[in-house]
C-alpha cells in the first residue's frame, strides 16, 4: 500500500521506512494506471494496479509476513474481473485503497 499517497500523508500510518524511490515508484504507478484506464475506457479492457502485500521474497530477505501464494491472489482476483467491472482502481485484499 505504499503506493497510496493518501495513507502515506496519514498521522501514524505504518507504510514503511521513508523511500526517495521504491514508494514514489509505486505511485507512479498507480498514476499511469489512471491514464490507461482512461485511455482504454471504451475497449473493454479493464486497468487495476494490484497491492501483494508485504511478501515474503528474495527483495526483502524474506521478512515478509505473507507468502508469494497469497500476494499473487489479488492479480488472479483482478484477472477475473467480469466485464464492466471497475477499472482505474488500486485493489488488495480488503478492496479498493485509496490513491
Amino acid at each position: 500500500t505504499v503506493g497510496s499517497i493518501t495513507r502515506q500523508s496519514e498521522p501514524g500510518a505504518e507504510t514503511g521506512p521513508i523511500s526517495a524511490a521504491y514508494a514514489p515508484s509505486k505511485s507512479f504507478l498507480n498514476a499511469v494506471t489512471v491514464q490507461y484506464a482512461k485511455e482504454l475506457k471504451d475497449t473493454g479492457i479493464l486497468i487495476n494496479a494490484g497491492c501483494p502485500g508485504f511478501c515474503a521474497t528474495d527483495l526483502n530477505g524474506f521478512r515478509g509476513v505473507r507468502t508469494p501464494e497469497q500476494g499473487a491472489a489479488i492479480a488472479i482476483r483482478l484477472a477475473r474481473l467480469p466485464d464492466g467491472g471497475p477499472t482505474g482502481g488500486f485493489f488488495d485484499d480488503d478492496g479498493p485503497i485509496p490513491w
